[in-house]
């Protein structure tokens, strides 16, 4: 069974400064989060046995929820934000911000029909669980069965093809030919990950947070 500790006080600023930084709408609303490190289950020696948290079944880094009104009143924040605690210490202080970027990215305002934030019955903002841009799901045997006709592939290659223009934020210099040709490899290497999966039998584990 997991385990969860109070994130400290550091960490909490962190999520703050995130959010002033990305997240403005959210900050001028005055929404609040709390930050819980999650732990794995872990064996009579203490070592983890499974992931901390999940989403949907699957292992995750982190994951946000809305609190509900009844927690609301008894003191909650309007959101609750867990992070990996078994991996954190493992993050890059840049890694961890872009972590919690995502995960407050998930929050979304709910807005009436004049443009003003929806209020409840405590005046606190209500707020939804925005979707990812993108959602994979990916099984590795008809990955391996079908290769480019598969599901998997194809859509992983739609993702690489679509979100060309994003070689720039990390291949600075890479004009439209070049982020064009990446695109491509980054295709063909997928299926050579595939291809090369199948002859091995090695699983490969896609995970999206």
């Amino acid at each position: 069974m997991a385990t969860y500790a109070r994130g400290d006080s550091d960490l909490h600023k962190t999520v703050q400064d995130v959010m002033e930084r990305y997240h403005g709408d959210l900050d001028d609303a005055e929404v609040t989060v709390t930050v819980l490190l999650a732990y794995g289950p872990r064996d009579a020696h203490g070592d983890p046995v499974g992931p901390a948290i999940t989403v949907h079944g699957v292992p995750a880094w982190a994951s946000i929820k809305v609190t509900s009104l009844r927690d609301r009143a008894a003191g909650m924040s309007d959101a609750i934000m867990l992070l990996d605690g078994d991996r954190i210490d493992e993050w890059s202080y840049e890694e961890l911000e872009a972590v919690i970027d995502h995960e407050l990215t998930h929050l979304e305002l709910r807005i009436d029909e004049r443009g003003n934030v929806k209020r409840d019955d405590l005046d606190r903002p209500r707020l939804a669980i925005r979707k990812h841009d993108w959602q994979f799901g990916w099984f590795d045997e008809v990955a391996r069965r079908h290769g480019a006709a598969s599901p998997e592939v194809r859509q992983a290659k739609q993702l690489a093809e679509a979100s060309g223009d994003l070689y720039q934020l990390y291949l600075p210099g890479m004009g439209p030919g070049k982020r064009k040709s990446a695109t491509r490899r980054a295709a063909e290497r997928i299926q050579e990950a595939v291809e090369r999966a199948n002859e091995s039998g090695v699983e490969v584990e896609v995970s999206v947070g």
